[in-house]
């Protein structure tokens, strides 16, 4: 096993539909060693000055969104497909501008709602987060 710590970051990005429903963002990665549901997330580099600036920079890449960041509300940490630890920060999102744009990283963005989330996820780990938004929905503290 690889000795370096991969540090990565990502958004929940939500929304309350006219309904009242919650809505999350979820995206696919096609590919050899992806073809996965997760939520918006990426390693940082270099130009990214915080966590949050790269959580930001992955969400707008990901889906072609431009959020406000929010509340920090869940960390994972799992060892990566070259066997290294990666530690994953996520806060909640907002989104101010933009539309969806796909790429050759991400080739379908969704907004569902949360049970459609959780059913469609593709990793175990990512349930935790899902449970750590929704302990922030009942906090009162989104509004």
């Amino acid at each position: 096993m690889a000795d370096k710590i991969v540090r990565a970051a990502g958004g929940i990005v939500w929304r309350r539909t006219a309904t009242g429903e919650i809505e999350l963002i979820l995206v696919h990665r096609p590919g050899e060693g992806y073809d996965d549901w997760t939520f918006p997330k990426g390693k940082r580099d270099a130009a990214d000055d915080s966590e949050e600036d790269c959580a930001l920079r992955e969400v707008f890449e990901e889906t072609g969104y431009r959020c406000a960041i929010g509340h920090e509300i869940a960390r994972t940490s799992y060892i990566d497909r070259k066997g290294r630890e990666k530690k994953v920060r996520y806060w909640t999102m907002r989104v101010d501008a933009g539309a969806v744009e796909l790429s050759n990283e991400v080739d379908e963005v969704r907004w569902l709602p949360l049970d459609a989330v959780r059913a469609l996820l593709t990793y175990e780990r990512d349930q935790a987060v899902v449970d750590s938004f929704q302990g922030f929905l009942k906090s009162g503290v989104a509004g």
